[in-house]
């Protein structure tokens, strides 16, 4: 057997080629753990819409809006949720594909599980307060709803973000 032969089809993948394929699996695996949830205690869908108005107005230099259900809508505002979101989900993909190599580390569902777990801290620390919810989504009427969703969310994230890193990786 030569080697060539040897070589698996994915061995030669460039690394930003893998972190955009790492980021798009842990992001479907996500949109399909939060619907999971969706379907079973019947909380709805995240809405874009605000998410993007929300980033919109960051990069506006406005992070803080203390009531982002209330601000004005902007135009392009879901494509920009969308777009925030995948975004977000490829650089963390990045920085867990990164981790490992420091780490001289393969990935592993467990190593995938507890990252997607660290990076709760963005939308429970960061997002959440400067869009008004408070802290852990504690200024909303249903904060153990959305700590739910959330901890789902980024769970079937860190999972997918495993799994895509796993079918990537180099041989």
């Amino acid at each position: 057997m030569t080697r060539i032969d040897r070589v698996s089809p994915t061995s030669r993948l460039p690394l930003l080629l893998r972190i955009l394929i790492t980021g798009l699996a842990g992001a479907t695996a996500a949109d399909i753990g939060r619907t999971i949830y969706q379907w079973l205690t019947g909380f709805p869908a995240v809405n874009w819409s605000v998410t993007g108005r929300w980033f919109l107005m960051v990069l506006q230099g406005q992070p803080y809006v203390p009531d982002i259900g209330a601000a004005p809508a902007l135009p392009n505002e879901l494509i920009a949720g969308h777009a925030a979101y995948y975004t977000i989900s490829v650089i963390f993909a990045g920085a867990y594909l990164l981790l490992l190599k420091a780490m001289k580390r393969e990935p592993s569902l467990w190593s995938g599980l507890l990252f997607g777990w660290v990076t709760m801290v963005f939308p429970f620390l960061v997002q959440m307060p400067l869009m008004g919810m408070g802290v852990l989504a504690s200024a909303t009427a249903t904060p153990w709803l959305i700590i739910g969703r959330t901890l789902v969310h980024h769970s079937s994230f860190g999972l997918g973000l495993a799994l895509g890193a796993m079918v990537t990786r180099s041989k």
